[in-house]
């Protein structure tokens, strides 16, 4: 069991390690506000779903911008 912790660990320091060398693994997320607004205002509420997105890192958490 201890080796297998042991394992785990490894595994999680390799990831944040490839997070602080920028190889990020970004997902986008859209906002309330802009999704509401896209399907009341169709198709000029696309605008504000495009600006209402943020990419943010799965593993750390950080905004990436690209």
């Amino acid at each position: 069991m201890d080796q297998e912790a042991k394992v785990g660990v490894d595994y999680q320091n390799e990831l944040m390690a490839r997070c602080a060398r920028g190889n990020h693994d970004a997902v986008t997320k859209y906002g309330t506000f802009g999704i509401i607004m896209a399907i009341v205002c169709f198709p000029c509420g696309l605008i504000c779903l495009c600006s209402d997105k943020q990419k943010r890192c799965v593993r750390c958490g950080v905004r990436v911008d690209s």
